[in-house]
């Protein structure tokens, strides 16, 4: 019994969870993979490939610049201070942004 309604509880929290992502209009175009080693792993839609990837810090002062040569991606933040951050990935008038903070 106790099986049964972990394995229900499980199944409404995936449901609720696939529903919520699905209505976020950024989901499909981009997907954090991994957050490690000073490290933000991402994958974008393949319609920004070739596009640009730009850091910017809390001021807005764009720090780095780099082409996107591919849908998956990194960008490192060891030899960056502490503090939060902007990353934008940007192709043609298309822009998706999302946030990271370095610790």
């Amino acid at each position: 019994m106790k099986n049964a309604a972990a394995l229900l509880v499980a199944l409404i929290l995936s449901v609720s969870i696939c529903h919520a992502v699905s209505e976020d209009p950024n989901s499909t175009e981009v997907k954090i993979i991994a957050v490690k080693s000073h490290a933000v792993y991402f994958k974008v839609n393949e319609s920004f490939v070739g596009g640009t990837v730009e850091v910017y810090d809390v001021n807005e002062k764009l720090l780095e610049a780099e082409r996107l040569p591919q849908a998956h991606s990194m960008v490192l933040f060891h030899e960056k201070p502490s503090g939060k951050y902007m990353i934008k990935v940007k192709k043609g008038n298309k822009t998706v942004e999302f946030g990271y903070i370095h610790i």
